[in-house]
């Protein structure tokens, strides 16, 4: 009996690796890799700023709109539609230009364009607010991409590289547990233009913080274009022309190579989380509504977001202290699979307990562990398994797929509630697409399928070497 346990503790061990939460690994690679703190800044000052706005823009949404749920749904749409719509542009600027530099100006432009939330906000009208949003979904959708694929060139080695990405979770999580509380409680003494004013602070503390990166990040050898003789004098209309056939030509290689990769599949994964989470914009505002105070609502506003961030901050440590190795990609795929599960039990903890905003927060953090660790290892393995040279364009095709399915159930949503569908059921719905999502991903995973294939979990296999640079399998 001795015996097979501890054959099952190898047999984990083999597959999983040895590894356990050890804080000084995360702080020692803050530490040595000085590329990587300056970026560990930027990303804290830019999610603080983020979480500042996206709660002031619900905020101002339920205040312009009346309290209408399809108002609330068509934010998220004015904040997802870009981001689906732009982000393979993203991923393919990512691929061409170099990511330091974009990530500079795409900071400075983020930061004058917060400033037409204030103009929205003075002129009451919800219309305008809509057009912000989408002003400036628009340049983090050029954003995420360039951001995301920057990481495996500050840190090469890919158990960093878990960490780094772990730690890049973390601080989006507790950006939004300390920054969604104090926001609440900023709008609701100093008003929603502070959270506006304090997001285009952060951008600019972002760019200053990048701009100290040492190095080129350019990927691609055909990056730097050379011009012609009549360069100068090429026509504005030629030379869109020509940009648009290199964007068509860079995704018609990212589809190829999606086909022959062997992991294809998995750039689905992030899109079936957004289906289970979705339904969260809209229903957490109708959660957090205090009837005839709209100062309690913003302080029930920023306590529920904090508890977000809790269950957002442990989550990814949990998994990826336990049982994922980030040199064995199957352990990343298990995680995102039972996260799925997790999720499916917080909402119907909500539903069971939806007139108790205090067992809301409790089962919204037990959702939310799950969410994370789909939002940040989904990502991860994309960030292990994939070829640099199409990695901005893979996450940046990811990030639109996730915001098509998240902008489709947030519409549902809103048109449910509005037509007198329960929160509760709609939190029930939400639990059985991710029971649904479990079960199929669950069948693929015991399959042998994508990260679960053992050529890319054996310790000498090199992605490069498995992978030619058309995205054909080699080995």
């Amino acid at each position: 009996m001795c015996k097979s346990v501890e054959e099952r503790k190898t047999r984990f061990h083999e597959i999983c690796g040895q590894t356990t939460f050890s804080p000084a690994k995360y702080i020692n690679l803050i530490k040595k890799n000085r590329n990587y703190r300056m970026y560990v800044i930027s990303h804290m000052c830019q999610h603080g700023g983020d979480w500042f706005v996206r709660i002031a823009a619900l905020i101002s949404v339920g205040r312009l709109a009346k309290g209408s749920s399809t108002a609330l749904s068509m934010i998220v749409l004015c904040r997802t539609i870009p981001e689906m719509v732009i982000s393979p542009f993203g991923g393919a600027l990512a691929d061409r230009f170099d990511r330091k530099m974009l990530m500079v100006r795409l900071d400075l432009v983020a930061a004058i364009s917060v400033l037409s939330y204030m103009v929205a906000v003075y002129s009451g009208d919800v219309r305008l607010l809509f057009a912000a949003t989408c002003l400036r979904s628009a340049i983090q959708a050029l954003y995420n991409p360039v951001t995301s694929s920057i990481v495996p060139l500050l840190v090469p080695d890919a158990e960093d590289l878990k960490i780094a990405v772990t730690i890049n979770g973390m601080i989006w999580s507790g950006m939004l547990l300390f920054g969604g509380w104090f926001a609440g409680l900023t709008s609701a003494k100093f008003g929603v233009h502070f959270c506006y004013l304090f997001d285009a602070l952060t951008y600019v503390i972002s760019a200053g913080f990048i701009s100290r990166l040492d190095g080129e990040f350019t990927v691609n050898d055909n990056s730097k274009r050379k011009p012609g003789k009549d360069a100068t004098t090429i026509s504005t209309f030629n030379y869109v022309l020509q940009a648009l056939q290199t964007v068509i030509r860079m995704n018609s290689e990212l589809f190829r190579y999606i086909w022959h990769c062997g992991f294809g599949l998995l750039i689905l994964v992030k899109c079936t989380g957004c289906l289970i989470w979705g339904p969260s914009d809209v229903l957490n505002v109708s959660f957090t509504h205090v009837e005839g105070s709209e100062a309690e609502s913003s302080k029930r506003m920023g306590i529920l977001y904090s508890f977000i961030g809790l269950g957002c901050l442990f989550g990814p440590i949990i998994v990826n202290s336990t049982f994922v190795h980030g040199k064995k990609p199957r352990t990343l795929q298990l995680s995102v699979i039972v996260a799925q599960l997790m999720m499916a039990m917080g909402w119907f903890g909500i539903a069971c307990n939806s007139s108790s905003f205090q067992m809301i927060c409790i089962f919204t953090s037990v959702r939310t562990l799950g969410s994370a660790i789909i939002w940040i290892n989904s990502t991860l393995l994309l960030q292990n398994l994939s070829s640099p040279e199409f990695l901005g364009r893979m996450l940046g095709l990811e990030f639109a797929l996730s915001r098509v399915s998240e902008t489709a159930i947030a519409l549902i949503t809103g048109r449910l509630e509005d037509t007198g569908s329960s929160k509760q059921y709609i939190a029930l719905m939400a639990s059985c697409i991710g029971v649904i999502s479990f079960t199929l991903w669950s069948v693929y995973h015991l399959l042998g399928l994508g990260a679960a294939n053992d050529k890319w979990n054996e310790a000498n296999n090199d992605k490069e070497t498995l992978i030619s640079h058309n995205g054909e399998t080699i080995a």
